[in-house]
Order: structure tokens, then sequence, then C-alpha cells
């Protein structure tokens, strides 16, 4: 029997005929999706579609209108109005980090144009969500002022100082709110590149290195305040103190009686099992299977804090008391980065399995526009992957999102 730790299978994608594609695709001679208002590929590689050039020649107003008539662009200040009295407000629930989008954001974005085109991004996907008639009027713009953005950030990403490195780390942050809003298909993601897994999960991971050039000042300066509230949020998920898998042992009532494991902790308990059952019979290196036990282990305070409890036998659960943040799933990611990630690149039956019950902290998100719909898209795309033996290591996760698996074809 083949060992579950092979790759898994990736559906070829169709490519239509059509001799309508876009003028890039047809110079470098590839197929082109004739996504509107910019093809895949032109997204993928950061250049600018002639889709988005139509776009632009059809809008009321043009982005690259450097000398509009009336010595103003007027889009550019509706976005940025946008952002500063009510795009902020839906990036996160916490006053202080509000306060910082509202001025910090701003300020810097004043002082750095590739942080201000990302910022008007942002305001015109959320403008776009909001105003279904002129949705792919400032899609368009969204995407050119981030392509524009893209460029200018990439250039300096050669070489990191710390005079640029807050201008950068904002423009990461932003970018992954900008790749997280952005329109998605049924079937793949607007901003995904060779895994199969999208982009913005590795750009989260990537933003460690600035906090490395920052070491200590990573608490202070524009985005100072959101580290802090990572930190205090960090708090809440203290692991236990032995550090060993099965956390449930410590689950003790006021009373000191012995709690059971909540269906959560259960299911964790349950998928590092069947983990470790199949990285034994594959004989894998010890690589695999400590980097799928670091990512199990990692969910557990997240499933104990968020996911609530077990009882005592007698009915008496305690329910969680606190609401899941934006915050406390990124960290997930960012605990996992080096070790288990990379088994996502190129994606191993166990890897996506682990990744399936992360999913299950994404669902409990709530009321940021720009995550709408990602937890079912990610449990999608990952049963997708499976095969069906390991799909039914995800039950339990399918089953507390309420996701409806596709019919048996």
């Amino acid at each position: 029997m083949e060992h579950s730790t092979r790759n898994a299978a990736r559906p070829r994608r169709s490519h239509p005929k059509s001799r309508t594609g876009c003028k890039t695709c047809k110079v470098r001679k590839i197929k082109c999706d004739e996504q509107r208002p910019s093809c895949r590929n032109c997204t993928k590689h950061g250049v600018k579609c002639d889709f988005l050039a139509l776009a632009e020649a059809a809008s009321p107003r043009s982005l690259t209108d450097e000398n509009p008539s009336n010595g103003l662009n007027v889009l550019d200040l509706e976005l940025m109005h946008n952002f500063s009295t009510s795009t902020y407000a839906t990036l996160s629930n916490d006053t202080l980090l509000r306060d910082m989008w509202r001025v910090s954001a701003v300020q810097l974005a004043l002082n750095c144009d590739y942080v201000l085109r990302c910022v008007l991004a942002v305001s015109a996907l959320h403008l776009a969500r909001h105003r279904p008639d002129k949705r792919d009027y400032y899609t368009s713009h969204a995407l050119l002022h981030h392509q524009i953005a893209s460029r200018a950030a990439m250039a300096e990403l050669s070489n990191v100082t710390r005079e640029n490195v807050r201008p950068l780390q904002m423009f990461s942050i932003l970018t992954i709110i900008f790749a997280l809003g952005s329109p998605r298909r049924p079937d793949g993601f607007l901003l995904i590149g060779e895994s199969s897994f999208p982009d913005w999960m590795f750009l989260l991971s990537g933003t460690r290195r600035f906090s490395e050039i920052l070491q200590d000042d990573t608490f202070t300066g524009p985005l100072g305040p959101m580290f802090q509230h990572g930190f205090r949020r960090s708090l809440l998920q203290r692991p236990d103190d032995d550090d060993n898998d099965n956390n449930s042992n410590n689950n003790n009532n006021n009373n000191g009686r012995e709690l059971s494991p909540s269906p959560g902790i259960e299911a964790l308990e349950r998928l590092q099992a069947l983990v470790e059952d199949s990285v034994a019979a594959a004989a894998d290196d010890e690589g695999p299977g400590r980097a799928y036990r670091h990512a199990i282990r990692a969910l557990h305070p997240p499933y104990r804090v968020f996911l609530g409890r077990g009882g005592d036998g007698d009915g008496d659960g305690v329910a969680a008391a606190v609401e899941v943040e934006t915050t406390d799933v990124f960290m997930w990611i960012y605990r996992v980065a080096d070790s288990f990630l990379p088994f996502l690149r190129v994606p191993t039956q166990e890897a996506i399995a682990i990744f399936a019950h992360f999913c299950v902290l994404f669902k409990r998100i709530r009321n940021q526009w720009w995550l709408e719909g990602w937890a079912d898209h990610l449990i999608s795309k990952a049963y997708g992957l499976l095969d069906e033996e390991h799909r039914l290591w995800i039950r339990w996760p399918i089953e507390e999102m309420g996701w409806l698996p596709p019919p048996a074809t």
C-alpha cells in the first residue's frame, strides 16, 4: 500500500483554445484564462494586463491620468476618504488597532508611495464589495494600484534596512489583507502561485524577517500596536508546561474533578494517532513527523481557548468565553511557518488533514468582509486534494464548520 506522504494529486487545468486572450500572454506564447479585469498569468507575474488597460479606458476616471483636468484625482481622494472613515474600522475589532489603521497607517502612507497605493487598493476592494454596480470599476483600480505598489516594494525587498523596514512591513500586512479581500473564483484563488494553497499564508510567514531586523523595536513605531496586541493575545494561548501532545490531561474544573476532553481536543488526539501511524508505516524520516506533531500541538491552545473545554461526565461543559480574532488565527500560521508550511507547498495527505483542522478556527472569525468565505474555500481546497481514505480524517472539521462536500460523481 502506498504511503500517505505522497504528494496530493493535482488535477490538470483545462485550457480552452481562444483567440481573444490578452496581448501579454500571446507574446509569451502561453494560455490566457481571459479573467477580467486582469488575467491570472499577468496577476501572478506582477505585470500589467491589457484587459486592465481596457477597464481603465472604460472607467469614468483613469488612475493613470497624471494631470486630470481639475488638477485632482477624485477617485484617489474618494479611496483615501473611504479608508480613513470606514475601511480602517473593518480591519480589526480592537480600538487601539483601529486607531493604528486610521492614523499611523495613513501617516506612513503619505510618506511612502507604495504603502499609499496599498492603502488605496484595500479601500477600493472594500468599495467594490459594497457597491456591486461598480464592482469591476473599483476592482480594476485596486489591482492597478497594488501592481504598481508591488513593483516598487519588490525592488526594495532585496535590500531591507532599518530605514525601509517599517514601510515594507506595512506593505506586507496590507498585501495580506488585499490578497484575502480580492475576488475569488470557484475553481481557485485570484492570487495564487505554484503551491496548492494561497500565497498569502506564505507571505505572512515572511513578515518574520522584518521583526528580526527590528528586534525590540518591533513593539514601537507605526505597527507597534499590532504586535503589542498580538503579544497580549498570545498570553491567552500559553501551552501546557510539559508541552506534551495530550493537553487535555490538565483540564480540571473548579472542584478538582477532571474534565473530559472537548470534542475539538478529542479530534486533535485522533488526528495525532492517525498521523503517527501513517508516518511510522511509511518509514519517513523524523523531519515530517516532527513538523506534523508541532503543527498539531500548536492547535491545542487555540482549540482549548476558543472552542471550549470538555465536561466532567455529568454534562458540565466549560464553554469558550473568548471570541476568535484574526490575530489568533494568523498566530498559528506564524508559529508553524518554518517547520510545517513547506509541507503545504507540495502538500502531503497528512499536512492537508492537519490544515483542515486549522480551518475550524478560521470559520470562527466574524464580521470581516475581507475574510468572508475563506474558511469554506480552504476546507473545500483541502477536501479536493485528499484521497478517499484521508477524507475520513477530516470528518470532524467538516461537521464542525457545517460545510457540505460536493456530491460524489
